[in-house]
């Protein structure tokens, strides 16, 4: 079973100083290495060959600028750049062109209103002999229709009235058999006794009817039926997990996650330590069907997430502990991906990362599945702490 579980990530960049913004055209004096950051320290995304034209967006970054290349955003030296008269000629040229075309393009909508108003004047002329038109062909149907109605109305009472005295005669004729094959057996004739429909039991009975079995009723055990059914609004944490959850207010960070109509889903964080045993508890989400659902103030560390998916949450308490599930579409799994809260300094501020996540099962055969590589888990390691 796998999920929609798709990452992507969104940087949320926080500088400790503004800076102003420099636009323009730009080409590179020799073969630039456009880097994923402002230093040597970022890998190399891509390569840009002497003499291309880029776009600067930014040139506020110390030794670098950052650039768009073809549909890449990125890094490069800012020495490495150079003026290209070429783009300004050409913006130039574009502008006086872009001119005369709206000069152009005004004397045709002049033309093209004249050309309308002429239109709309014949075109009424024609809606008005049309509708005189139509008015005379409803009112010679409706003439037509009146005495078609009214011959119809003659035929039918014709036939009910043939019917009824065929039916009359049936009846009289009926009703002179029977008299006749009664003559002939005689007039003491006995009724033809009538079975009852309806068995009687009882040793007071005479009725020769052979007793019933009642229908056999069947119920399907529920076995969630003593268990209590919660109901929790997107952002509450589940009672069954008796937990409050961990926050460093001095981080504007956040996962967002957005759940699809097919399920509801409970998150919980776990921040990793060196060994399995020291991973900790952070936060266990509740989120409905159709929500998305910020879990805001992240404290710094590597985590993952353990997942469950279903609908109609129901606790317990097990073994001295509450526990709590989904009783429908249950599915419960533990992702693989790391997500990476760690902030980092850098001489321009702090680079502060953010996640989006996207939930939802798909319908199969019937049931449900989820769309990812994930390791699926059981409920009882769920509710694990």
């Amino acid at each position: 079973m796998k999920s929609i579980f798709t990452f992507i990530l969104l940087l949320v960049i926080t500088f400790s100083s503004a800076f102003a913004q420099s636009e323009g055209y730009l080409m590179s004096s020799r073969k630039l290495e456009v880097r994923s950051g402002p230093g040597l320290n970022f890998n190399t995304i891509a390569e840009v060959p002497q003499g291309t034209q880029v776009y600067v967006m930014s040139s506020n970054y110390g030794e670098w600028s950052a650039i768009q290349f073809k549909k890449m955003n990125g890094f490069v030296l800012t020495n490495l750049l150079t003026e290209d008269s070429r783009i300004a000629d050409a913006e130039a040229a574009a502008k006086a062109a872009a001119a005369k075309r709206e000069a152009a393009k005004a004397a045709a909508q002049q033309a093209i209103a004249q050309a309308e108003a002429a239109k709309r004047a014949a075109e009424e002329a024609a809606r008005r002999a049309i509708a005189d038109a139509e008015r005379l062909k409803r009112e010679a149907e409706a003439a037509a229709a009146q005495a078609i109605a009214q011959a119809e109305a003659a035929k039918r009472s014709k036939d009910a009235a043939a019917r009824r005295a065929l039916a009359d005669t049936e009846e009289t004729r009926k009703a002179l058999e029977e008299a006749n094959k009664r003559a002939a057996r005689g007039s003491n004739v006995a009724s033809t006794p009538i079975e009852s429909t309806t068995p009687s039991y009882g040793s007071g009975s005479t009725t020769t009817s052979s007793p019933k079995a009642a229908s056999i009723s069947v119920t399907r055990e529920d076995k969630y039926s003593s268990w209590e059914k919660k109901t929790y609004k997107s952002g509450a944490t589940p009672k069954s997990f008796n937990f409050k959850g961990k926050f460093d207010y001095k981080l504007d960070n956040y996962l967002k996650i957005k759940v699809g109509k097919n399920t509801e889903v409970v998150v919980k964080m776990y921040k990793m330590g060196k060994t399995a045993s020291d991973d900790e508890l952070v936060r266990v989400t509740y989120i409905n069907s159709n929500t998305t659902q910020f879990i805001r103030n992240v404290p710094e560390g590597e985590y993952f997430l353990k997942i469950a998916y279903g609908k109609d949450w129901r606790e317990t308490v097990k073994a001295g502990k509450k526990f709590g599930t989904f009783t429908q579409n249950a599915l419960y799994e533990r992702s693989q991906q790391i997500l990476d809260f760690n902030t980092v300094k850098t001489s321009k501020g702090i680079n502060v990362p953010s996640y989006n996540l996207t939930l939802d099962l798909l319908p199969s055969g019937g049931g449900y599945k989820t769309g990812s590589d994930e390791e699926n888990i059981s409920d009882d390691e769920f509710n694990k702490n």
